[in-house]
């Protein structure tokens, strides 16, 4: 069998010459039972973790020895079955010899005891011996199974080589079968041993008795016989248990992969979104619901302080930069920032451009959240000297911090990101603007939760700002922190500096005003001791590596080694061994080993022998060769095409499909090995009936010798009138009988109750057959045996009892208890056997429930990363587990479409009032519109449209940003800028959607739309917490064409116009619009469509502006961004003065006023 090619269980990867790490993982190929890769752990990371050869042996030879053990108490059964045989059965033995097979019986009974020693005590003393005694005991038995049968052997008075024949066959095949040894020490000692002794004993002991050599020859092949059958179970045992641990090994290698890569995913999920959401998230996935709304992840917080911080002079150094610098160093910055959240358990929201905000105390409560706060702040402050060192220019932070109650949560069904929505989180937005660079501006609801543990001074924040002032709020700056925050890494840095005084880390920590010091928290003290360590990083990856190793392989010994199958199935069985659960009990039925159809061969050699020693021991009649070869013609043809399909590679594939087919029949392959069972066994048993009628005919035994021999078992005649083969059978054949019998009056008829043992053996392997089918068929032919000896064949086991000198109890009877012993012990075994096929069948199907378990977990978090994420970044962030928590993810794109969408009039309709449920009931309805223009980005035409993000009531979207696409340099406009028209058809579409929601609800609610095209920067910033957005002009000039529009309209530049009249789209041209950064622009407003000269491929058809939109167009008043966006309390607050022009500073005063809760007219924060 291909499985058992070699001893060992193949890792399926050579083994490295050297002993030294590869740096580079070696090449995956494909896998099969005896070429399985060890490793799999950490392939998410790119390495692989290769088991050792000698590991991974060890492991398989502790499991299967631990399977084998559980049929130790059936060769125990069996061996006691024979005791009870040799005690009872010959009964004219003598004293001493019952004795010894009395003291035999007791030693047996103390092993049965001593293996329940310690079997479930949890103390370690007692577990050590049991484990001692399980390597003993199985050695022991078979040494006092051995002592037992030369014992019984050498203490009978007469003895001949088929007194216990049987018993011999029987042993010979149980010890391969159910001791837990190794196959090398099974082989050449245990089973050699026990041929010969069981083969060479008998012999020697033997009285005198005729055709000895015969009966030697005779009973070398019928032992042989049944050790070849036992060896062919243990092969088929140990593949099947090699398939079972590699194929668990296997699932163990996939799960752990599943279980890296959702481990990765979590990680990257919970960087994004709460715990608390992304559980709730995930169990609502594929979930149908039956509300009138879409699923909102919303909830209230009381008592949440809210961070707002904005890098100071950043936009002076950004013209200065090119956009993927810039967002590197964002990236850099933020990291730190991101690493200073964790420290002060700071939830992360958003980050704006610049602009980093987060909250304390939400969703989790903590009444230090306003302390917390104030030591983020106060240590972000210290942090942007990093910036100002990179940059070399006089760049700060400005912090407001505000405390109150906010709505967290998430909107629409795309791109998810957890956000905050509440007037105060618009306070303290606020907050941060009125502040001042370098210093710390809090309100007083936040001072309020501080404790005394930082002094103030009043900061008069209100005077600088109407909406503070219309809150009533009182604001003050930190000046200094009473008491110092106790950071967890402070015991660390202690460590550190007392067992490496010499160390400039006090240098670091008290040096302040040193520039390339002051920004360091402890963590990145501690995280700079280990990089100046040396080689502290290829250590601690040898480690890790290590660490996969260990723990592989204790799974591994945890899935298969620790727990014992056969105990665990018994809750799941009833009494007859059948699956509680139908399905799978329908499963197992269905189910089918590899090479399961093998131990036919068993049936088939049984067969085979038959002709070979009757040739020795039995009368050589042609109607008894007739009997015994005729039936290997319907078994030959049974078997052949029961086992083709296990030798694919030799037989043509017409054959072996048909053998397929014929296996996959339950019922067809059950009754082809009910039909080779009965075949078997009825041609001895026939067998029998011709030998008695044959030699009854040619008067072998004479009438005179039956009396004298027989009288116990009374007189037989034999008249004229009987009928007799002989005048059945025509006369020429009866002479030829009369010939083939032999002139010596030697009959042996008890060794066809012998071979009826290893009939009963054959049967008993079958595995196509279920423990109840076999135990009746065992039963039956043991039954049809015993009959036939004690009824039929009591004349010729009277001439074996005249050579015994007439036993007490005849050897008709000994052999047909000696036939029951067997039939009873393989019965027993043949139950082991079913259970032990359902045992691995229950592993199997718990090992693909857990993987597919993982899988879907997989799956789930896999769905919702892709939700967060675009897909492209989200493999990027899980595939590269080994990446530096501060690298930079990013991408560059030249020709890009970027759109955004607000609701100008939204602020309007927001209140936080009881009726609307705080504010939550509002969200509510801007959650139903964003799902809507989520749901467009189902449809196939506009695939290749991606969400960037929502802020506020402002929906941003783009096109082109695809990795796949590649076009040739002369490609035409339309070709090249397609997804731009498409871009407008989503627009467009984006307004019908909403025009269906003000029908349906009532309102009158309007988009107004900016449209720009150009190249942009895609990337992520925080590798901690990604967060993915899009940089650039043309990103900035976007979000001014929705800004600077109107009500309605989707204005778009000059430039954009000149390509969409390619695609036919109509335009009224504005006039000149002055745009921050930008100067003054010419713009557009789309009409329409006319008849176009080339559509984009997938594009909707043409829509046409009418109706309200018409007329909004139509309307000669301007509204601008300061008319559109009405603050959440209703009073129109002073914009405050621009600042120097570029690309980083024009979001924070529009967009994060926006997200901060007045919801409308809100644009991107930008850089």
């Amino acid at each position: 069998m291909p499985e058992e090619k070699d001893g060992n269980v193949d890792n399926g990867q050579a083994m490295a010459k050297s002993k030294q790490r590869q740096k580079t993982p070696p090449a995956r190929r494909r896998q099969n039972d005896s070429d399985v890769v060890a490793g799999g752990v950490g392939i998410t990371g790119g390495g692989v973790v290769i088991l050792p050869q000698h590991v991974l042996n060890e492991l398989y030879h502790n499991y299967s020895i631990k399977q084998r053990r559980s049929g130790l108490k059936w060769f125990l059964f069996a061996a006691v079955l024979f005791n009870i045989w040799t005690i009872a059965i010959p009964w004219d033995q003598a004293v001493p010899t019952r004795v010894v097979n009395c003291c035999m019986l007791v030693a047996y009974l103390a092993l049965t005891a001593l293996l329940h020693i310690g079997r479930r005590s949890e103390q370690p003393a007692l577990k050590r011996f049991h484990q001692i005694l399980l390597t003993i005991v199985p050695r022991a038995l078979w040494l006092l199974s051995v002592l037992h049968f030369s014992a019984y052997v050498i203490l009978q008075p007469s003895f001949s080589p088929r007194d216990v024949l049987g018993w011999a066959i029987l042993l010979n095949f149980l010890v391969y079968v159910t001791l837990p040894l190794p196959l090398i020490f099974l082989g050449l000692s245990i089973g050699c041993s026990t041929y010969f002794i069981s083969l060479t004993l008998p012999v020697g002991y033997s009285r005198s008795d005729p055709l000895l050599s015969n009966q030697l020859a005779a009973n070398a092949v019928l032992i042989a016989t049944a050790a070849l059958i036992g060896l062919l179970y243990y092969f088929m045992g140990e593949a099947k248990q090699k398939r079972a641990f590699l194929e668990a090994k296997k699932s163990l290698e996939v799960k752990m992969v599943i279980e890296e890569q959702s481990a990765e995913q979590e990680r990257l999920l919970l960087s994004v979104l709460p715990k608390h959401v992304a559980i709730k998230m995930r169990e609502d996935l594929g979930s149908s619901s039956s509300e009138a709304f879409k699923k909102i992840y919303m909830s209230r917080h009381e008592n949440v302080s809210i961070l707002y911080a904005d890098i100071v002079g950043f936009t002076a150094i950004s013209s200065t930069y090119s956009a993927q610098d810039l967002v590197k160093m964002l990236n850099e910055l933020f990291a730190r920032f991101d690493r200073l959240a964790e420290k002060y358990q700071q939830l992360r929201i958003k980050i704006l451009g610049d602009c980093y905000y987060c909250i304390s105390g939400a969703p989790d409560e903590r009444p230090d959240h306003a302390v917390m706060c104030v030591h983020m702040g106060l240590s972000m402050v210290k942090a942007i000297k990093y910036v100002q060192q990179k940059a070399n220019s006089p760049v700060d932070m400005r912090v407001g911090i505000h405390t109150g109650a906010v709505l967290a949560g998430i909107l629409g069904q795309r791109q998810w990101q957890f956000d905050v929505y509440s007037k105060d989180v618009e306070l303290a937005n606020k907050m941060e603007s009125s502040g001042k660079a370098g210093r710390v501006h809090i309100s007083d609801k936040t001072l309020a939760f501080l404790n005394g543990e930082f002094e103030v001074e009043p900061a008069f924040g209100e005077k600088r700002e109407e909406l503070l002032r219309i809150a009533g709020l009182k604001t003050y700056f930190i000046t200094k922190v009473v008491k110092p925050f106790a950071s967890p890494c402070a015991k660390k840095i202690n460590e550190i500096r007392t067992e490496n005084s010499h160390t400039s880390i006090n240098d670091l920590v008290n040096e302040e005003d040193d520039d390339n010091d002051a920004s360091l928290d402890d963590e990145e003290l501690l995280a700079q001791k280990v990089i100046t360590n040396g080689q502290q990083s290829a250590v601690a990856e040898d480690e890790e590596e290590q660490v996969k190793l260990e723990n592989f392989k204790q799974r591994l010994k945890d899935e298969l080694v620790t727990r014992d199958g056969h105990e665990n199935l018994t809750k799941d069985t009833n009494i007859f061994l059948r699956f509680k659960n139908p399905q799978l009990e329908q499963c197992y039925a269905v189910y089918r080993e590899p090479y399961s159809s093998l131990p036919l061969l068993a049936a088939l050699l049984v067969q085979c022998i038959d002709v070979l020693y009757s040739y020795l021991v039995l009368p050589r009649s042609t109607l008894h060769f007739i009997n015994i070869a005729a039936p290997l013609v319907p078994i030959a043809m049974l078997v052949v095409i029961s086992i083709a399909e296990s030798f694919s590679g030799m037989l043509p594939k017409f054959f072996v499909d048909v053998s397929k087919r014929f296996n996959d029949i339950t019922f067809v392959r059950e009754l082809a090995a009910i039909i080779i069972a009965l075949t078997i066994g009825l041609s001895n048993v026939i067998d029998m009936f011709f030998f008695v009628t044959f030699v009854r005919t040619e008067h072998i035994v004479s009438e005179s010798e039956f009396n004298a021999t027989g009288g116990l078992e009374g007189e037989v005649e034999e008249d004229d009138g009987v009928v007799t083969a002989e005048h059945l059978l025509p006369e020429s054949f009866v002479e030829q009988m009369r010939e083939a019998v032999p002139t010596e009056r030697i009959l042996y008829p008890s060794y066809l109750s012998n071979f009826g043992i290893l009939i009963l053996i054959a049967i008993a392997v079958i595995a196509q057959l279920t423990h109840l089918t076999k135990i009746l068929l065992l039963l039956s032919i043991a039954a049809l045996h015993c009959y036939f000896n004690i009824f039929i064949m009591q004349d010729f086991y009277a001439v074996e009892d005249d050579l015994a000198h007439q036993p007490i109890i005849s050897t008709r009877f000994c052999a047909s208890g000696l036939l029951l012993v067997a039939a009873l012990a393989l019965s027993t075994l043949a139950r082991h056997m079913d259970h032990e096929d359902r045992v691995i069948f229950k592993w199997k199907t718990e090992v693909a429930e857990q993987k597919e378990t993982a899988n879907d977990m997989r799956q789930r978090n896999e769905a919702l990363v892709y939700n967060v994420l675009p897909v492209h970044v989200a493999e990027h962030f899980m595939k590269n587990t080994k990446r530096s928590h501060d690298d930079l993810y990013s991408q560059s794109y030249a020709e890009v479409g970027v759109l955004f969408a607000s609701m100008p009039n939204f602020s309007d309709f927001y209140s936080e009032e009881t009726v609307n449920n705080q504010g939550l009931e509002c969200l509510r309805f801007l959650n139903e519109v964003i799902s809507d223009f989520d749901a467009l980005l189902e449809l196939p035409q506009f695939q290749d449209i991606i969400k960037i993000k929502t802020i506020g009531s402002t929906y941003m979207g783009a096109s082109g940003i695809n990795l796949q696409r590649n076009l040739r340099n002369d490609a035409p406009i339309t070709e090249r800028w397609s997804h731009l028209a498409v871009l407008v058809e989503f627009a467009l579409e984006l307004k019908h959607a909403l025009q269906g929601i003000n029908e349906q609800s009532f309102n009158h609610f309007v988009l107004k739309m900016g449209i720009n095209h150009g190249p942009i920067t895609a990337g992520v910033i925080g590798a901690r917490k990604p967060h993915y957005d899009i940089w650039g002009n043309t990103v900035n000039v976007a979000s001014r064409m929705e800004s600077t529009g109107k009500a309605g309209a989707i204005q778009v530049t000059e430039e954009t116009c000149n390509i969409l009249q390619q695609f036919g789209y109509t335009f009224l041209q504005r006039g000149l619009v002055a745009v921050k950064g930008k100067g003054q622009l010419m713009t557009y407003y789309l009409q329409g469509k006319s008849q176009p000269n080339a559509e984009p491929e997938g594009a909707p058809p043409s829509i046409e502006l009418h109706g309200p939109e018409a007329l909004a167009l139509d309307s000669t008043g301007e509204l601008e961004t300061s008319d559109i966006k009405t603050p959440l309390l209703k009073i129109k607050a002073q914009e405050r003065s621009a600042e120097t022009e570029g690309i980083v500073a024009q979001e924070p005063e529009s967009l994060r006023n926006g997200n901060a809760g007045q919801m409308g007219g809100e644009s991107q924060s930008l850089l």
